[in-house]
């Protein structure tokens, strides 16, 4: 599982990928393993054909990077991948974790309050208190009502001016140039939305409202869909397997780190973010994940 990658190292966004990184990865997962489409894989893992070593590439949210720098390097490699994207942030959106952390990047010295109720004043100062900054506020937004943290990101966002960061996302033709390369393109609701903070009604229209707009893009109907945040029980529960199995999808992926049996759900399974950089590491910890096995 995989979201960015990055030409060179961010230290307020340590955990993104950067392009060479990634790129000893997919050496490595060319090397060693089956390298499959998500689709492909789903279908014979619930079939009981699915062959040793088998692995599927994801990415997502719909970052512009996906295109410029991960697709090269698919290509390059040879390997095929699924992304799964928000399609309301396409053609110059941005997601409120984006807005946090160029929020925090240009923030003045000194005590930041962004008016979140329960949350104190941070001090702002050095590169690790900014660090800890964005891992503070980033668990304090991200489950805010949808609409209260729609607003608060609109007032952020505001506030930087020129800082504020343009051309983050994928444009519907960078969509499109992935599927036509082969790529697979999956839904990711509308607004990249935690579905359990969601009526039923509005948890709906946001994954059939993605979808059909990521059908329309690429011309071609949607059959693998993420749940944005993906914790099982936390971030969507049965009700909401049920509105994405009803909704068409042949699929879905969860963040659940472990890997997938034939006993996995076809709508729930699980993923793992690979973050080792050399041969060696990725392959004990692809050998280490046979151990979390569902």
């Amino acid at each position: 599982m995989y979201h960015r990658v990055l030409d060179g190292f961010d230290p307020l966004q340590a955990e993104i990928h950067q392009a060479k990184v990634m790129d000893t990865q997919f050496r490595t997962l060319r090397q060693f393993f089956q390298v499959l489409p998500l689709d492909e894989a789903a279908d014979m893992l619930m079939q009981g054909r699915l062959p040793p070593r088998a692995v599927s590439i994801t990415f997502d949210d719909g970052y512009r990077d996906n295109h410029d720098l991960a697709l090269p390097l698919l290509r390059q490699h040879g390997l095929n991948a699924t992304f799964y994207v928000a399609s309301g942030y396409l053609n110059g959106g941005l997601i409120f974790h984006d807005v946090l952390v160029e929020t925090i990047r240009h923030a003045a010295t000194g005590t930041l309050d962004l008016g979140i109720d329960g949350v104190e004043r941070l001090q702002i100062s050095d590169m690790a208190s900014r660090i800890a900054a964005i891992r503070h506020l980033t668990k304090a937004m991200k489950y805010l009502e949808p609409g209260r943290r729609q607003q608060l990101s609109t007032r952020l966002l505001e506030t930087l001016g020129p800082h504020a960061p343009r051309s983050l996302m994928m444009s519907d033709e960078q969509v499109r140039a992935l599927s036509r390369s082969g790529m697979g393109i999956g839904g990711h609701t509308t607004h990249h939305v935690i579905l359990s903070k969601l009526t039923a009604e509005a948890a709906r229209d946001e994954i059939d409202s993605n979808r059909n707009t990521l059908s329309s893009i690429i011309d071609k109907p949607l059959t693998s869909f993420a749940y944005p945040n993906g914790k099982p029980g936390i971030d969507y529960d049965t009700s909401h397997v049920a509105l994405v199995r009803e909704s068409g999808y042949r699929n879905a992926v969860s963040t659940l780190s472990a890997v997938g049996t034939r006993q996995a759900s076809a709508h729930e399974l699980p993923r793992f973010v690979l973050n080792e950089t050399t041969t060696i590491g990725v392959i004990l910890r692809m050998l280490r994940m046979t151990a979390y096995a569902i």
